[in-house]
């Protein structure tokens, strides 16, 4: 072309302008058919009619509706006809995806807050399952390269391990004990020595032994219902926290728990060793009983002090047989308790059958006391017999007078009378027992020699 100054070449714009308007109007490709442009003028190969890019557009989708041959647009935030949805934006992320078809899983775009991944396809065995979460030991799913089996359940003995690993299947029930049992009855029984686990029973295994538990609470704890698998008692030595004051693991109510697990205490009727002189349950300081506060006896035999209307005496002891009992009361004396009786009825003065007739003598007396008693009399007479009298030839009477009881046991001189009022004589003792007299005998001093018996 010609240079013809500033006029031709505005000229020739012009007409290469032209030239190419035309071109793009009316020109057809190779095939015959005239290209597609989008709005900034770039070709459109067949099957976009998006507008887009293979890996999405940022922009609205045009398209023309042939009816009206208005312009569609998917993102406009109206539901145009042929879109399932338009949420207003090209999220892939959301429910309605940048093609206004609704998200689902499976559709290569991870919808948030609903799915953890999406692959886009529907495989199972990789590290994003056909439900659109990340593939785990547990799922169900076995993922390839990851996992030997899954399951889908935390067992351990059926096969397939919770960190989805192979294992032996555990038969436990079957009566005998395979790999992975520590032992197996035969059946499911929790209350025997093999548990329905195949494991052996124990204390606190929550299961009650039918022979040789009480209870089992699942736990080793010593201060609740049940103790190393028995049912908690008082006096088992554990503290049963709510129930029990104390547990000292004995039955001593003298120490600082009682029997019945209360925390012992003045007037609980137990002296308690460490603090405590007397408690009776009172403790009001009466007769033979305990005064207030616990730290010292009430009046009572025993303490040297004669109660009146209580005692009738008090010697300041505990002794019996020494004139008053343990329950300060005058007693007899030993001798007036354990005497050998002469009741013989040819023993008493008034039997007399003169000579060569009857004729008795005292021996082997011994020097033990004595009672006269029955038909032999009461006591001993206070004056010579006549010879031959009591049943022999010299009869023994008493010289002086019998005591009273206050004067305990005195000694007494003893005559025998045979040509004179005492031919013979011997030493005795008596006591007065209030109701009768007992004599300490000694064999007579000759042989036929006799004690007499007289009436009171």
């Amino acid at each position: 072309m010609a240079w013809t100054g500033r006029g031709g070449q505005r000229a020739g714009l012009t007409v290469l302008l032209a030239g190419a308007l035309a071109l793009q109007q009316g020109c057809t490709d190779d095939t015959g058919q005239t290209p597609v442009t989008d709005a900034s003028g770039s070709l459109v190969t067949e099957g976009d009619t998006s507008g887009s890019t293979s890996t999405g557009a940022s922009e609205p989708t045009t398209t023309t509706d042939p009816s009206t041959g208005a312009e569609l647009q998917c993102g406009n935030g109206e539901l145009d006809p042929g879109e399932a949805c338009d949420d207003g934006n090209l999220d892939n992320s959301d429910a309605c995806l940048s093609n206004c078809v609704l998200a689902v899983c499976g559709d290569g775009f991870v919808q948030a807050g609903a799915e953890a991944c999406d692959d886009g396809n529907t495989d199972n065995s990789d590290t994003c399952t056909a439900l659109c979460q990340e593939a785990r030991c547990g799922d169900g799913f076995v993922q390839l390269g990851a996992e030997a089996c899954d399951d889908g359940n935390e067992q351990d003995d059926d096969g397939c391990t919770v960190a989805c690993e192979v294992a032996p299947v555990m038969l436990c029930g079957n009566g005998k004990v395979d790999d992975g049992e520590a032992c197996d009855d035969g059946n499911t029984l929790d209350d025997d020595n093999c548990l329905s686990t195949c494991q052996p029973d124990s204390c606190g295994d929550g299961f009650t032994h039918a022979v040789f538990e009480e209870c089992d609470d699942a736990n080793l704890s010593t201060d609740d219902g049940c103790v190393e698998c028995m049912t908690a008692t008082c006096g088992d030595g554990y503290l049963w926290t709510g129930e029990e004051a104390c547990d000292d693991g004995n039955l001593d109510n003298n120490d600082d728990c009682l029997v019945d697990c209360t925390q012992a205490s003045c007037g609980d009727g137990f002296v308690h060793n460490s603090d405590e002189a007397c408690d009776d349950g009172v403790n009001d300081g009466s007769y033979d009983g305990c005064a207030p506060g616990c730290a010292s006896l009430g009046p009572r035999c025993g303490d040297g002090l004669i109660e009146p209307d209580l005692e009738t005496c008090d010697d300041g002891n505990l002794v019996p047989l020494d004139g008053c009992d343990e329950q300060c009361q005058k007693e007899l004396p030993a001798e007036c308790l354990g005497y050998v009786t002469l009741a013989e009825p040819d023993r008493i003065a008034t039997f007399n059958d003169g000579p060569g007739k009857v004729t008795k003598c005292d021996k082997l007396l011994e020097n033990k006391w004595y009672r006269l008693t029955g038909p032999a009399g009461t006591q001993m007479p206070t004056v010579p017999p006549a010879p031959f009298s009591c049943g022999t030839d010299a009869p023994g009477w008493m010289v002086g007078v019998h005591p009273v009881v206050d004067d305990g046991v005195v000694d007494r001189q003893v005559c025998f009378t045979w040509d004179t009022q005492c031919d013979w004589e011997t030493q005795i003792q008596v006591r007065n027992c209030g109701e009768y007299y007992v004599y300490k005998l000694a064999d007579p001093p000759e042989e036929c020699l006799r004690y007499c018996g007289a009436a009171g």
